[in-house]
């Protein structure tokens, strides 16, 4: 009898020390996080998609804060930028990441009205300066002028090129002259307006954005 009073104490002790298993946690989850295009232009935007289960809160940072647990919103980031979602409940929180890289690109505008000028061989032309007001340089640039007998814009009757020195690449900042001649017109006296477009290469852009372009007009 005593050696059955030992053992029933020794159980006693073993199941007094055992700790019942654990509830099994219900987590959130975080079915996708993501940012369509993942890669943009500086200046674009990028739309963030999100979908969620058991989340009772739901949070992105960079100064975007509290979201539903499901949705989607448009950001504008001026650098590559990392969005972090936190999802939460009782039982803990779950993260998930998703990157914007942004791309920067050159912006050439004409800088200044163009003078009005002739050759000495008495052709119009115009005379002026472009400016890169981008981050990165632009290669290759060229500005071509329109020149119409109307104020509508309907009849060209000139077409005039110009590249900007420096061989048309040009550093943020710069700014560059060209000159660009009519070799039809004899007088500024039949160009009743005109239009002009530049055109450049993003090198550093994404494949299908490497083209540049700004477009103005005048009288």
């Amino acid at each position: 009898m005593r050696r059955w009073g030992i053992l029933i104490a020794v159980l006693c002790m073993a199941l007094a020390n055992c700790k019942s298993p654990a509830a099994p946690k219900n987590l959130p989850t975080i079915v996708f996080f993501y940012a369509i295009p993942a890669t943009i232009d500086k200046g674009e935007s990028s739309t963030l998609s999100w979908s969620t289960l058991n989340a009772a809160t739901a949070l992105i940072d960079q100064g975007i804060g509290s979201v539903s647990a499901n949705g989607n919103m448009d950001v504008y980031p001026t650098q590559t930028t990392t969005y972090t979602l936190t999802t939460g409940n009782p039982d803990g929180t779950v993260t998930a990441t998703a990157t914007v890289t942004v791309k920067e690109i050159a912006v050439l505008v004409l800088d200044g009205t163009p003078a009005k000028k002739m050759t000495s061989y008495s052709r119009p032309y115009f005379d002026g300066y472009v400016k890169n007001i981008g981050l990165v340089i632009g290669y290759n640039c060229m500005i071509e002028f329109h020149a119409y007998s109307d104020t509508g814009q309907k009849t060209i009757i000139d077409t005039a090129s110009g590249f900007p020195s420096s061989l048309g690449n040009i550093a943020p900042g710069q700014r560059a002259h060209f000159e660009a001649i009519f070799f039809n017109l004899t007088s500024w006296d039949k160009v009743k307006s005109w239009d002009y477009v530049i055109t450049w290469l993003n090198l550093n852009a994404r494949p299908e954005l490497v083209n540049g372009m700004t477009e103005g007009w005048g009288l």
